[in-house]
């Protein structure tokens, strides 16, 4: 079944907690901390590939989740990281965060992966706490969690030229003459439901040829499918239009069609493209000449003709495609080979992680402290274990919280908020 589109949950891993331990040998009865660290969470990997086009893989399962770290050992043995999980997606796919539509990834390209949901860190073993005031911590850090999101995934199909043209104008028998694509064809409107994919050979050139479903008119108000077919042009380089030459008003169903692009994207009625008359086995020479001369003179651009079923002009179209196909960029082919292949993606995330730009507001009840790095600290904080409770108190002090919060009039018993959990002012 082809799917272009597909709502799904990912969840990066868990980080592995550390590990409380003391070492307990013979001979050494007062060991030190050796509690070792917790495995980084995996990520959520996407990977673009060209042996898969369509997104049927997630037309059921709609939740997919990375594997957890493990949790450190005795003897500062840190916990194994998390297994990456990786999303196999057709070449197109393009991915967006539900709640924003922001676009987190465009994987246009074979081989292209995009990190979009990165693992929690691990959290540290108490041998990572030692200091000369606490030289025996008995706590360890909780993995932090992994990054959650809500995707949209929406295939766009990538091809050289674009096939378009009213229902039944020939597209499907075109495509299946120039290239290895097997459509189904006949005679009748919409045969073809979904696009076709075909790689043609012009002299030494590769070109991919993609076959649209038959537009209508009001296909980009998405009328008969409109939208969902529209969408597979626009990645496409050239349009070639076909119209019939049997048709009792051609000039107006080329007329349709143009329209429905300039409506659906501006962008795209601005390919470059070739109108071309098919299914000249059924007309004669005059009526083919005053065809071609009449759209010359209203369109200012003159088409081509072509017969499908006897193959003729055929050839010499592909080499005038050829010709016109816009060569795509080397560097950027080249620049894409030079840099690494897997880009990293981190919702929210800040360049300053570790900032001590504390934000402290008052509510009504309590004071409410934020930072990214001292929010994800008190979220890997054992907080029943007094001790490391503690140590975020600690934090707080070092980093002139503290000092802060009684400039602005905090007195002891007040409440500090630090993200789920709360803290009590000293003063």
């Amino acid at each position: 079944m082809f799917v272009d589109e597909a709502k799904i949950s990912v969840e990066a891993g868990k980080g592995g907690d550390g590990c409380v331990s003391f070492r307990r040998e013979k001979y050494i009865p007062k060991g030190g901390p050796d509690g070792g660290d917790g495995g980084k969470g995996g990520n959520i990997v996407f990977q673009a590939v060209d042996n898969i086009h369509t997104l049927s893989d997630f037309r059921m399962a709609k939740h997919f989740q990375a594997e957890n770290g493990v949790k450190g050992d005795q003897n500062n043995k840190t916990g194994r990281g998390g297994q990456k999980l990786v999303l196999k997606v057709p070449v197109g796919t393009q991915i967006r965060e539900v709640r924003t539509q922001h676009v987190l990834a465009d994987l246009t390209e074979k081989d292209q992966e995009v990190i979009l949901a990165r693992g929690g860190i691990g959290g540290k073993g108490n041998a990572g706490f030692v200091s000369s005031v606490r030289q025996a911590p008995s706590f360890a850090e909780k993995g932090d969690v992994g990054e959650k999101l809500q995707l949209d995934l929406e295939l766009k199909l990538v091809a050289d030229v674009a096939i378009i043209g009213l229902p039944s104008v020939g597209k499907s028998t075109f495509i299946s003459v120039v290239s290895n694509a097997k459509p189904k064809i006949a005679e009748y409107h919409f045969t073809t439901l979904v696009p076709n994919l075909g790689v043609c050979k012009v002299d030494d050139r590769e070109i991919v040829f993609i076959d649209v479903p038959g537009l209508i008119s009001g296909a980009s108000e998405g009328k008969g499918l409109g939208h969902q077919f529209l969408r597979h042009i626009e990645r496409a380089r050239f349009v070639l239009h076909l119209i019939d030459a049997t048709s009792n008003h051609p000039m107006e169903d080329y007329d349709v069609i143009r329209k429905e692009l300039d409506e659906f994207s501006p962008e795209l009625a601005k390919k470059p493209f070739l109108p071309v008359f098919a299914k000249i086995d059924l007309t004669d020479e005059e009526l083919e000449t005053f065809l071609i001369d009449e759209f010359e003179k209203k369109y200012k651009v003159r088409p081509w003709k072509i017969s499908s079923a006897t193959h003729e002009g055929v050839q010499d179209l592909l080499r005038e495609i050829e010709k016109q196909l816009p060569i795509e960029e080397k560097e950027i082919v080249e620049k894409v080979e030079e840099t690494a292949t897997v880009v990293e993606f981190r919702p929210a995330e800040t360049d300053d992680i570790d900032s001590r730009a504390v934000l402290i507001e008052r509510t009504e009840n309590w004071w409410s402290v934020s930072n990214p790095r001292l929010d994800q600290m008190v979220r890997q904080t054992d907080v029943d274990n007094p001790e490391a409770r503690q140590r975020i108190y600690d934090v707080l002090k070092k980093w002139n919280v503290l000092t802060k919060l009684e400039k602005k009039g905090a007195v002891a018993g007040d409440q500090i908020r630090i993200g789920e959990y709360f803290w009590e002012y000293r003063g």
